[in-house]
């Protein structure tokens, strides 16, 4: 539902604060781009440890086992399943959901081979919620990234696939750490520059990311979808998706939500995409991995001409289209979204 608009620049944050992220993008811009992998790489596994098994559960057929995995004082709660030895797979979620948004991919994706590995965000539901805009910068959103893949990767570079919030971070890490990537599949997420373009330009696409703006008021935000009980995210569950969430899956997303701090924690990500804190010396940088973007269309929050990614960014893209689906394709058609993605991370 959310989307990032890092180059736009607009900024809560105090003159302080801005020169401090300054000077560290300058440290950070001052490093070759092997030597930065590095230091982000060394910057993470400095803080890391092993991942702590927390239960099982079965969803639509598949086993999945719970785990969490800290970077530093984070906690990245993730769901796992599929052959251990299988190629990595890395779900990335969007904004209101976490992890249970792939439950239709998990059996699919485990009886093709792959290791599959979904996390929760920080921020998002059992994930950990630090306080701070800060906290919810593109290079510590990476860093959380990275290590999932560095620890389960067993060395080799992951398939990452971004819905949504979790494409914005997964553009993000094919432009800031491409060596962490074999391909990148991104549902219904448009190339930053794409997007940035459109947030400028077109009247259309302003009108459909108000709620963009309107999530950089303090508190205010937090009421409104808190207020009768989280209605907004009832609404959006059972509306925004062309195929209705049943009764249980709503339950789901209101039990992500029941933490006290969760609705402030996810919309600092909002307010970090809409700051400095999304800024990097990498941003337009082309991305020469196979892309494969899926679009579910009509979607009430981005405009179908957002799908193609700019040729001059992106060499090697394509473009699949699931008609009569929504923003959440992935959900409203399971079988034909899976099948486009059985190909896509199949093809180069």
């Amino acid at each position: 539902m959310g989307l990032f608009l890092l180059p736009l620049q607009f900024s809560t944050r105090s003159a302080v604060a801005r020169l401090s992220f300054l000077r560290s993008l300058h440290s950070l811009h001052a490093l070759c781009p092997s030597r930065r992998a590095a230091a982000v790489a060394m910057a993470t596994n400095a803080n890391y440890s092993d991942p702590v098994p927390q239960g099982k559960e079965v969803v639509e057929g598949c086993q999945l086992e719970h785990g969490e995995l800290h970077n530093g004082s984070i906690k990245i709660h993730f769901v796992e399943c599929g052959e251990p030895t299988g190629e990595l797979v890395l779900m990335l979620h969007g904004f209101p959901n976490f992890w249970y948004v792939w439950k239709n991919q998990f059996k699919f994706l485990s009886d093709l081979g792959y290791h599959v590995i979904a996390p929760d965000l920080r921020g998002f539901n059992a994930s950990s919620k630090p306080r701070g805009i800060a906290n919810y910068s593109r290079a510590s959103m990476i860093s959380d990234v990275v290590l999932l893949i560095d620890h389960f990767g067993r060395g080799k570079p992951a398939l990452v696939v971004g819905h949504d919030w979790g494409g914005a971070l997964a553009w993000a890490l094919s432009e800031d750490m491409p060596t962490r990537l074999s391909k990148l599949v991104v549902v219904n997420s448009p190339h930053p520059a794409r997007l940035s373009n459109s947030l400028r330009s077109n009247y259309r696409q302003m009108l459909r990311s108000w709620y963009i703006f309107f999530f950089q008021l303090p508190f205010v935000p937090e009421l409104w979808i808190k207020f009768n009980s989280y209605q907004v995210l009832r609404n959006i569950c059972r509306n925004g998706y062309r195929r209705s969430l049943c009764e249980e899956d709503i339950q789901r997303h209101l039990e992500a939500y029941s933490d006290p701090e969760a609705v402030h924690a996810s919309l600092n990500l909002y307010r970090a995409g809409f700051s400095n804190y999304w800024s990097s010396p990498y941003s337009g940088t082309k991305i020469t991995i196979p892309v494969t973007v899926i679009w579910g269309e009509p979607d009430k929050f981005l405009l179908s001409e957002l799908a193609e990614p700019p040729k001059e960014l992106v060499s090697k893209a394509s473009v699949l289209w699931v008609p009569e689906a929504s923003h959440w394709p992935m959900w409203d058609m399971p079988d034909l979204f899976n099948s486009l993605l059985q190909q896509s991370l199949i093809d180069n």
